[in-house]
């Protein structure tokens, strides 16, 4: 298979599950949180991102973008593309930041989880340094990891429940999945659009998002599965898999934060490649001192739910309603 299309899903991959994902909170509050409900969020959440995964990158490919920058200039236009552009830059980066942090903070009670931001920019510093092929390899190892971890989790198990489908019979889960739905694919498509870009053509792109959806539909539902079956210990937990491992292992926190910040900081560097080396081009910048901006930026950032919890909430928030806004805009703009 060409390795463009394993590039694209293993960065696809990566984005939709998020750089915190193997603590399980997210997972926990758009999904399992609404049981049954839930379950079929993640059904329409994985069919939804990789339909507009794949849609919103073939137009990529067929209008030559090489950036979310150019991709605004077909959606919103020459007046709004720039500014919309850095506000985009600015979320996804802060969006990456806060989860950082509220990962390290809850990782091991007895340190600082300043330590831990640092040990994530340190991992991804390393990997940027080694350069993009070792990124896109140490996230599909990382990838495999994590799809390893989950499976003999869930081995461990004897019984998941099924919770009937009149358990939250509201319109929250949907909700909830779409603002999962509309922040992961936003992340999806930014980090994805300069390896759309040099595809040989759309069955590449094809090919990368459908095997990139669909392990993200299995990793998912392993997740939910874990995550119903130990649902009285975790459902107040800030990481559920946390306090699952603990039960399992000796030492599982430890465990936990290594795989974790080891993916986090792997993302962080796909993010700054994705985010960095368009604008070094378009404007003939050298591509070391924007990286360098950035990891400054989500250092910041990440600094700052520390002393401001709620941050975290409004951050997420808004990087959420940006995905919202682009994808509206895309529907809109085709039935037009």
């Amino acid at each position: 298979m060409d390795k463009a299309v394993w590039q694209i899903a293993i960065v696809f991959a990566g984005s939709a599950l998020g750089g915190t994902y193997l603590g399980g909170y997210e997972w926990l509050r758009f999904f399992t949180y609404f049981g049954s409900w839930g379950t079929l969020g993640i059904v329409l959440v994985s069919l939804g991102m990789g339909w507009f995964g794949y849609s919103l990158l073939t137009l990529c490919h067929r209008i030559g973008a090489r950036s979310v920058h150019d991709l605004y200039l077909y959606l919103f236009g020459e007046a709004l593309a720039s500014s919309l552009s850095v506000v985009t830059h600015f979320l996804l980066i802060a969006y990456v930041g806060v989860m950082i942090s509220q990962l390290a903070s809850n990782l091991i009670a007895d340190l600082s989880p300043l330590w831990f931001i640092l040990f994530a920019i340190t991992i991804s510093i390393v990997f940027i340094m080694r350069g993009w092929k070792w990124i896109v390899s140490g996230l599909a190892l990382s990838l495999a990891v994590g799809f390893l971890f989950f499976g003999l989790v869930f081995i461990e198990q004897f019984h998941v429940p099924i919770p009937s489908l009149g358990y939250q019979m509201n319109l929250n889960w949907l909700v909830h999945s779409l603002f999962y739905f509309g922040l992961h694919t936003l992340l999806c498509v930014v980090v994805t659009i300069p390896l759309a870009a040099r595809a040989d053509g759309e069955q590449t792109i094809l090919m990368g998002v459908g095997i990139s959806t669909g392990f993200f539909f299995l990793i998912t539902l392993l997740g939910q599965a874990i995550l119903l079956a130990y649902w009285h210990d975790i459902h107040a937990a800030a990481l559920p898999t946390k306090q699952i491992l603990l039960q399992l292992i000796p030492m599982g926190d430890w465990l936990l934060a290594l795989l974790s910040l080891i993916h986090g900081g792997l993302m962080i560097a796909i993010l700054c490649f994705a985010l960095a080396t368009p604008v070094a081009q378009r404007y003939d910048l050298q591509l070391a001192p924007l990286i360098m901006v950035i990891l400054a930026t989500l250092l910041f950032v990440a600094l700052i739910p520390l002393a401001i919890p709620w941050s975290i909430s409004a951050i997420a928030s808004a990087a959420t309603y940006c995905g919202l806004l682009v994808l509206g805009r895309y529907i809109w703009k085709k039935q037009n």
